[in-house]
């Protein structure tokens, strides 16, 4: 099983650049009349990366629950082994079940799905952090423990309240998107320890050499009620790969490629293959081919680099998961 969709709880993202380099052979094609002038001084440019899953999906998605993951690991256990008996399972302010969640119990294999049955009131401890100096700053530093040295769960839960507490402190961004009641809203408590939740240990955490006092409150939230359910989908491994055919390919190419194409999707499995603006016919038919349509229509005046990652290509009985990133090139 992957990860619980909860703000605090979740995995947060991160945003990877990815560097393309120009192709001998293949350079030579961009440019040839494939897109009218974009009109604008800037360019974009498109880099596409290819990697061979083999003849199988099976080995890229999860069917069992990892135990050992802290901190929602058992109750992800409880959860995988309710729903594969025939229950629901209930969890309350986070989700344990992914979009791409399924399970398999003495050769039967299941969709796990989940869905938003209500709302609750629940008491939640929830971590602030107010910005006491730098360490090395402070005349007098009070004793703190490093973030290092907290409980697995304890580290996570600083992380966000420490970023909540830079940005008041100097009146900036941060990530919001990782942010809860202006802190860390703990759950999973009563399978993880912790040493600053429910009553702190700790009045002071250290982070990048900064001291932060610990502020721990219970308070209760308003939390949405997520109920968690398997749906039966195969008997059999081959029924399976063909349910896993159906619900993740997005693209599918029947016929084989032109050279051209062929070319192009062989160096972007080595590395990533880059054009920019106007693009060759043959990639621009090959962005084609793999669904892209909208981003052959991206505007050049839009300097924020767009895409789509993790999509999944069936050719020549082959699967291939496949990005196309663009990025503005001044």
């Amino acid at each position: 099983m992957r990860r619980p969709l909860s703000l605090s709880d979740m995995p947060w993202s991160r945003r990877a650049l990815l560097a393309a380099t120009g192709v001998a052979g293949l350079g030579s094609l961009a440019g040839c009349n494939a897109l009218d002038s974009l009109g604008d001084d800037r360019q974009l440019s498109y880099g596409l990366t290819v990697d061979d899953e083999g003849e199988s999906l099976a080995d890229t998605v999860s069917l069992e629950p990892d135990d050992d993951r802290a901190p929602w690991g058992a109750e992800e256990r409880r959860l995988y082994d309710a729903v594969v008996d025939g229950e629901r399972y209930t969890t309350t302010g986070y989700d344990l079940v992914t979009d791409d969640e399924y399970a398999e119990a003495d050769g039967t294999y299941y969709k796990l799905q989940s869905v938003t049955t209500g709302v609750e009131p629940i008491e939640r401890s929830v971590l602030r952090l107010a910005w006491v100096g730098r360490r090395d700053e402070l005349d007098d530093p009070p004793a703190a423990i490093e973030r290092d040295s907290l409980p697995p769960l304890d580290a996570r839960a600083v992380f966000p309240a420490y970023v909540a507490a830079r940005a008041q402190q100097y009146d900036g961004g941060a990530p919001w998107d990782i942010v809860e009641e202006g802190g860390y809203v703990y759950r999973f408590l009563d399978d993880a320890e912790s040493e600053l939740a429910p009553d702190p240990q700790h009045d002071h955490v250290v982070v990048n050499d900064t001291i932060l006092e610990v502020s721990v409150t219970q308070e209760t939230l308003e939390e949405p009620v997520h109920t968690a359910v398997a749906i039966e989908i195969a008997d059999s491994e081959r029924g399976f790969e063909r349910a896993l055919d159906g619900a993740m390919v997005d693209a599918r190419i029947t016929e084989p490629l032109p050279e051209p194409q062929q070319r192009i999707v062989d160096r972007a499995r080595v590395e990533t293959y880059e054009e920019t603006t106007p693009l060759s016919d043959p990639y621009t038919s090959l962005l084609r081919a793999l669904g892209r349509h909208d981003l052959l229509d991206a505007d050049p005046g839009d300097a924020q680099p767009r895409g789509t990652n993790g999509l999944y290509l069936k050719y020549d009985d082959r699967f291939y998961r496949f990005g196309v990133y663009i990025n503005t090139v001044e």
